[in-house]
């Protein structure tokens, strides 16, 4: 086979040609993501209103619900074993929805995401 030779001028004109610049500098990216920040935390301290974060809710009525069958588990057994192993699976899976409900919390960072808005002076449209 011969030898091939790529740097002729029709090459040169076909690289320049394919090659092409689709990404946007990267000064105006940062301005445009500094512009989204600053526009986003305006418009959180311009909500009027209050924010109630529920985050804590499922893990409340895990603790009340377990404790009620504890409770009754104590009230409606007889046998003291049987009373001890209630009571004992009660508050492990007490402890357990605790557990989970702060891992959660901490790794999806759901103190924001789960929240009641109320807003001051009606309904805005």
């Amino acid at each position: 086979m011969g030898k091939k030779d790529f740097d002729t001028e029709f090459d040169k004109l076909l690289r320049a040609a394919v090659q092409t610049e689709d990404e946007p500098p990267v000064q105006l990216n940062n301005a445009i993501k500094a512009e989204l920040y600053e526009r986003e935390r305006l418009q959180r301290s311009r909500q009027t209103g209050r924010s109630v974060s529920v985050w804590y809710l499922p893990m409340v009525l895990n603790l009340v619900v377990f404790a009620m069958l504890g409770a009754a588990a104590v009230l409606l057994s007889a046998d003291p074993y049987v009373t001890a192993l209630a009571v004992g699976g009660c508050s492990y899976m007490g402890l357990a929805g605790v557990i989970i409900t702060v891992i959660g919390v901490k790794r999806a960072n759901l103190r924001e995401d789960i929240a009641i808005n109320i807003k001051k002076g009606g309904v805005r449209i």
